[in-house]
């Protein structure tokens, strides 16, 4: 009598259980498949545990919309086509590789990042400022792709990013402009705790720093705080704090200090905003006067000079202190 074959049941591509001889042939249970199926799914992309239908994805072609998955394919949606095109699911990833091209006093530093393609261009400088690479206090960063001047707003699908993508960074340098409020100078004027004004510029510019009167009594120094604030009110929302520290001049040709502000402050052209200083002591310091309310700065911006409703101080059109703002075209 001959030996029987080791036997197996097993299910057909029916469904239907059958008994199969021979196990040495290449049959498996169906236990032994789910296993084999989970480890090839496992060796997918295990890095985009969490695509789900609906989310955008880089492809070999581009950012797309993954519309469905199935036998391991993917079946991706670009810019809301009806044409749907395939992938196999390893080639597409919710991450992609973008390498910045720094350029900095003349060195060239390439920096890969790993960015979500669901971002945007602010993704990018969060993700420079991260690695240290740019300055978190100064917005004179730009970014150019395809010689183009990218915005932060911007998302990578619609700049039909790929994966790999160069693109370049510059620091740029502000030119500063200055506009002068006061045509003459005067020895006699006693600072308050609290002073401000209001001005309103023709375009929009960049705000970089401003002119503070300086003290000529017998004191080290007059520290206090310059606050930038929307609208004419001296309650107003406040944009920006700044640490100043007056030193002390006895020469009425060098009356004032130049307070620079540690970033840019954007002012959107005809909109009013105050500038306040809080001092830490009342003292004696120089002042201007013969001041106007229009008045014209370089590169032929306007500054309109307003009342600050509310000011505890003595500044106004006409006299008082801030006889400098420093700015530059935005």
């Amino acid at each position: 009598m001959s030996d029987i074959s080791p036997s197996i049941w097993n299910q057909d591509n029916n469904g239907e259980w059958k008994l199969y001889f021979n196990t040495d042939s290449d049959i498996s249970s169906p236990s032994q498949k789910n296993k084999e199926e989970q480890k090839i799914k496992k060796s997918l992309n295990t890095s985009d545990k969490n695509l789900v239908l609906g989310t955008l994805v880089m492809t070999p072609e581009g950012i797309g919309r993954l519309i469905k998955s199935a036998d391991g394919i993917a079946h991706i949606r670009f810019n809301q086509e009806i044409k749907e095109h395939q992938f196999k699911i390893n080639e597409i990833s919710s991450t992609f590789n973008c390498y910045i091209s720094f350029i900095n006093n003349g060195n060239i530093d390439i920096i890969r990042l790993k960015l979500k393609v669901s971002g945007n261009v602010e993704n990018i400088f969060e993700e420079l400022i991260k690695l240290k690479k740019i300055n978190p206090l100064s917005n004179n960063y730009s970014l150019i792709y395809n010689s183009s001047l990218l915005k932060n707003e911007s998302t990578f699908e619609q700049l039909k990013l790929k994966n790999n993508t160069k693109i370049l960074i510059l620091e740029i340098t502000e030119l500063e402009n200055k506009i002068c409020r006061f045509p003459a100078v005067n020895k006699y004027w006693y600072s308050y705790r609290q002073d401000g004004i209001c001005f309103s510029p023709s375009e929009n510019i960049k705000l970089l720093g401003i002119g503070l009167y300086c003290p000529h009594d017998n004191v080290a120094v007059m520290n206090g705080v310059v606050k930038i604030i929307e609208g004419q009110s001296f309650y107003g929302k406040v944009i920006q704090e700044e640490n100043a520290e007056i030193p002390v001049s006895t020469n009425q040709l060098n009356p004032s200090t130049k307070i620079k502000f540690s970033k840019s402050i954007t002012c959107k052209k005809n909109m009013d905003y105050s500038i306040i200083f809080c001092s830490n002591i009342e003292t004696n310091t120089f002042s201007g006067f013969k001041g106007k309310a229009i008045v014209e700065g370089d590169k032929g911006i306007i500054f309109t000079f307003k009342k600050l409703l509310g000011n505890k101080g003595g500044s106004s059109i006409e006299v008082g202190n801030f006889p400098e703002i420093y700015y530059c075209l935005k």
